[in-house]
């Protein structure tokens, strides 16, 4: 039995020592599926250094037309303060026939159920906010330094207590 097991092991030495092939070809292989991994490995990094680029790029793009709308914005804003300006405004009532009036000239009218926007404000009763009381515990709301300070005094209360 030892024999016919030392046999076959020996033809499958000798057929392996006879086939050089064999131990190149799986050399072949591990080269080739490691030069795989690398190209895989590369171009995965490629890939997501190319998104990481391209989002970065519309990030700028973005950013420059938010500073651009900014601009845009604050011109409008200018603008509109130039046209609302008192000098403007006098200038555009004049134009249009308005004058001046002189002091005594006013007239108000009374509109039965008009309430002005200053008394309806005022009037309103101020309502009483009720908070509510929000308790943490202890645990939430100590410092480290107190914390140690208290674990510090637990330890060294039985100490006293027992020495007397």
């Amino acid at each position: 039995m030892k024999t016919n097991r030392m046999n076959s092991i020996n033809r499958i030495a000798q057929a392996y020592q006879t086939t050089p092939w064999r131990k190149h070809l799986s050399l072949g292989m591990l080269v080739t599926v490691s030069i795989l991994v690398v190209i895989l490995a590369s171009s995965l990094y490629l890939d997501v250094s190319a998104r990481a680029a391209a989002y970065g790029r519309s990030i700028l793009i973005m950013e420059s037309q938010i500073a651009d709308l900014e601009m845009i914005n604050a011109h409008l804003r200018t603008q509109l303060g130039i046209v609302t300006s008192s000098a403007v405004m006098e200038k555009r009532a004049l134009e249009m026939g308005f004058h001046r009036i002189e002091p005594g000239e006013e007239m108000f009218l009374v509109v039965p159920g008009y309430v002005p926007i200053d008394q309806v404000i005022s009037n309103v009763p101020a309502k009483k906010i009720q908070t509510a009381a929000i308790y943490l515990p202890r645990v939430y709301t100590e410092s480290l330094f107190e914390w140690l300070k208290s674990q510090i005094q637990k330890v060294s209360i039985p100490k006293q207590e027992s020495s007397p």
